[in-house]
């Protein structure tokens, strides 16, 4: 089992950080969109707590998911039309940006709200910025919509791999699954 990327296959890093981020992003989203429309209140406040705890130990997953990506050397894409291979760079570029994004802004509202953000009580990183409701609502309006942006995105990378499934047969998904051509 190779732990870098070749032409044929994705190495064993490239494979975990895909799935790992994916569970991440997945759960996020999910929690995220549970408790946002809740009244305030008990419930609201654990569901919040456990998003940005699960968000606090995800950072540094995501953050080298998104470094490894950009650093390493992805496989040969398989032929297909030049209109499509563009579209999957995108969606795959706006999917990473996405996650620095989310990453970014996530921590930010706590700190522009006036509290620190972490692991519940566990560890805690206290903000370096004085409160701003203003920036505070920003950070939370851009939260929201690249959340949004991430769950359109997804969808249409489960598009493509269904469409190199069962239209192409191509054998992507087998790539990122570590059942991949190996070359």
């Amino acid at each position: 089992m190779t732990t870098r990327d070749t032409p044929a296959a994705y190495g064993a890093v490239s494979r975990l950080n895909h799935w790992i981020g994916a569970l991440f992003v997945i759960l996020l989203l999910g929690i995220g969109l549970y408790f946002s429309d809740l009244p305030r209140g008990l419930e609201k406040t654990y569901w919040r707590s456990l998003h940005i705890a699960i968000g606090t130990i995800a950072i540094p997953f995501l953050l080298f998911r998104v470094f490894w990506r950009v650093r390493a050397t992805s496989p040969l894409p398989p032929p297909q039309a030049p209109a499509l291979q563009r579209l999957s760079n995108i969606v795959h570029a706006l999917l990473l940006a996405g996650i620095v994004t989310m990453v970014v802004t996530g921590p930010l509202i706590q700190w522009f709200g006036g509290r620190a953000f972490g692991i519940f009580d566990v560890v805690q990183f206290a903000s370096p910025l004085a409160k701003s409701e203003l920036w505070h609502k920003r950070m939370e309006d851009i939260h929201g919509f690249v959340a949004w942006a991430i769950i359109w995105l997804l969808g249409l990378h489960l598009l493509g791999v269904i469409k190199h499934q069962f239209i192409d047969r191509d054998r992507l998904l087998a790539r990122m699954t570590g059942r991949g051509l190996r070359g």
